[in-house]
């Protein structure tokens, strides 16, 4: 007679353990599903907005290069960023970094390609406004030909982390006072929270204030006219979420 060999027991057991688990959680899903929704269940969305002054200006410098030898063109193109990034650091309060690096190909109207194109970019940021805005129209009143390619404001993190500590202070009380309000106007005695998200202090709606340049003559030949810089307010907006579950 030949016998079947048996399987351990210790696996039998794990076996029978995970049929147990997975019967156990089938059951509970079922009950999920049959469970009526809440009742007396109140849904809220509340945001708190703030005005604010950006402490940082951003200035963004390119320079273009055109040409057949794509060799020559990178050589000298890093040759300008090298002298703009040595004339930044002789700036206290003025910080510069790369902002890329770009080559294409140029096409003349049949579409052959006669030579190649170079670009990079230098940012400028500051706290400094009037520090930043000397040597912005210095560098773009050089001759190494950089010119504003755009600028901005933008909010430093120690500036945006105390915004947003009041902002959220703010709207969370919102938040409670809309609950209690609506609690009230529904013939309810009070609530309780349910739960609450509280999102994170985002630019709002509108245009990005952006720095005014003078025109392109105003930067032309040897002057140093500084790039006029004045922050306009930005609106940052806090939102909450949450659901309250309200008492009779």
């Amino acid at each position: 007679m030949i016998l079947a060999p048996r399987t351990p027991q210790p696996l039998v057991n794990a076996g029978r353990a995970l049929l147990v688990a997975g019967a156990a959680l089938i059951a509970l899903a079922a009950q999920a599903q049959d469970r009526p929704a809440p009742l007396d269940v109140l849904n809220l969305d509340v945001s708190s907005t703030s005005e604010v002054v950006p402490d940082l200006a951003v200035v963004q410098l390119a320079v273009i290069r055109e040409g057949t030898d794509s060799g020559a063109l990178t050589q000298e193109v890093e040759q300008v960023m090298a002298h703009a990034l040595a004339e930044t650091k002789s700036v206290p309060g003025v910080q510069g970094s790369s902002g890329g690096f770009s080559t294409a190909p140029s096409f003349d109207s049949h579409g052959t390609r006669i030579g190649w194109q170079l670009r990079a970019t230098l940012v400028l940021r500051s706290r400094d406004f009037g520090a930043l805005g000397k040597l912005a129209g210095k560098l773009s009143a050089g001759s190494d030909g950089l010119q504003v390619a755009g600028s901005g404001f933008e909010i430093s993190p120690e500036l945006r982390l105390s915004e947003e500590s009041e902002l959220v202070e703010r709207a969370i009380a919102q938040f409670k006072a809309r609950a209690a309000q609506a609690s009230k106007a529904l013939g309810y005695g009070g609530y309780t929270i349910r739960e609450i998200s509280v999102g994170q202090a985002q630019q709002g709606g509108g245009p990005r204030p952006m720095i005014m340049a003078r025109s392109a003559d105003k930067f032309s030949g040897h002057s140093t006219a500084a790039l006029p810089i004045e922050a306009d307010h930005i609106t940052l907006q806090l939102d909450v979420h949450g659901s309250v579950q309200m008492r009779r």
